[in-house]
């Protein structure tokens, strides 16, 4: 079924199948109504986007695996920028969100996508937001016979959804035979992996990405793309920590003299503690932070407040207790109704863990309870 054709009634379709799935009908008895099960996958996908994405992206075409893989609209912005260029060719586009985010910045975008239907959800998506300087292709971009000319190529891999462990050999296409084939027209080339890939046998950048604090994307740059050898950077901001050489021009940044990471000296908890950014956590360059702060554990600790945007969250430590009785007592004369555990406990005994202090506890503030040996830390977050 050609959606596209009448797209006024497409849309009507979606709107009716929302409508019915918002009842709470089943997805069966909504395609036997009928409503092409195309259409069905269309319409869950905006609830889903609407109720718990919450993203810009209300009235595109996705269905619920796209949505699962589609880029984070800051994380695009944010390559869109470092990535600006006159022309860009990206391969795996997928359903154009990152085109649509490149088109933006950069005077032409060459998207090419080898699956039909994402081709054409990418040029209807577009066409939904005005955008006009993509030029879309449905080919493999391994066998494409006449590469157009760009000054950057970015591709987005492919991986199983379900893969246990992720490995550099299972990404499609083949990072080698990429590098190779584009070679002649650029070696200017940023390739985002999943951020879970351990060992990366390439001389590029690598670029762990944040957002909203949380680890999002891995991205490698080749050729003059590469900056330094390791990088941790916050979407929203673009502000970066580095490994190795310095530094990204025209961008905020906190680099480190020398090629390898620097080690954080560990320390017992002292009077307050903080929870790094994923990303820079993941590239393991808590040392280049520049501040009086220590690890402890999996957090890190200091004396005096840290302000940094790479910090997520910050805790003062109000009372290190010996017991549990003792920790209830000072959560009572902190006024606390409500905690939050933040130490290792098995997921299936954390609410019967909280509940045994919450039905001790009188007051109206949150708390948070870390663990350090047999002591257990009350603190405040520092909002």
């Amino acid at each position: 079924m050609n959606i596209f054709k009448d797209t006024e009634e497409t849309e009507n379709l979606i709107a009716k199948a929302m409508i019915l799935l918002k009842q709470g009908v089943h997805k069966s008895r909504v395609i036997a109504m009928p409503v092409p099960e195309e259409i069905c996958e269309i319409a869950e996908a905006r609830l889903r986007n609407e109720k718990i994405m919450k993203t810009s992206h209300q009235g595109l075409y996705f269905n619920l695996n796209d949505l699962r893989f589609a880029t984070n609209e800051k994380a695009a912005n944010y390559r869109a920028k470092r990535l600006k260029c006159n022309t860009i060719i990206e391969i795996g586009s997928g359903i154009g969100l990152q085109s649509i985010a490149f088109a933006k910045e950069c005077k032409k975008v060459i998207a090419i996508e080898v699956d039909k239907r994402k081709h054409e959800y990418a040029k209807q998506n577009a066409k939904i937001l005005g955008i006009k300087n993509i030029e879309f292709i449905n080919n493999d971009a391994l066998k494409l016979e006449k590469i157009p000319k760009a000054d950057i190529i970015f591709c987005e891999t492919e991986r199983e959804a379900e893969e246990k462990e992720r490995k550099i050999e299972n990404i499609k296409p083949d990072i080698k035979k990429l590098l190779k084939k584009y070679e002649k027209t650029t070696k200017d080339v940023c390739i985002e992996l999943p951020p879970q890939i351990k060992d990366i046998p390439f001389d590029c950048e690598i670029e762990y990405l944040s957002v909203n604090h949380e680890l999002n994307r891995l991205n490698l740059y080749f050729g003059e793309l590469k900056k330094c050898k390791l990088s941790a950077v916050i979407a929203e901001t673009g502000e970066r920590l580095e490994g190795g050489r310095n530094s990204v021009s025209g961008l905020p940044s906190q680099s480190s003299e020398g090629s390898g990471k620097k080690q954080l000296e560990e320390s017992k908890p002292l009077k307050f503690i903080h929870e790094a950014d994923k990303a820079v956590e993941k590239a393991g360059l808590t040392g280049e932070l520049k501040a009086d702060i220590f690890k402890w554990g999996e957090f890190l600790t200091s004396e005096k407040i840290i302000k940094s945007p790479f910090i997520k969250d910050s805790f003062e430590i109000l009372k290190k207790c010996r017991n549990k009785p003792e920790a209830i007592n000072a959560l009572n004369k902190a006024n606390c109704g409500k905690v939050i555990l933040r130490y290792k406990i098995d997921p299936d005994k954390y609410w019967q863990e909280r509940k045994a202090y919450e039905e001790k506890l009188e007051g109206e503030e949150t708390l948070y309870l870390f663990a350090f040996g047999k002591e257990i830390l009350a603190c405040k977050k520092i909002i």
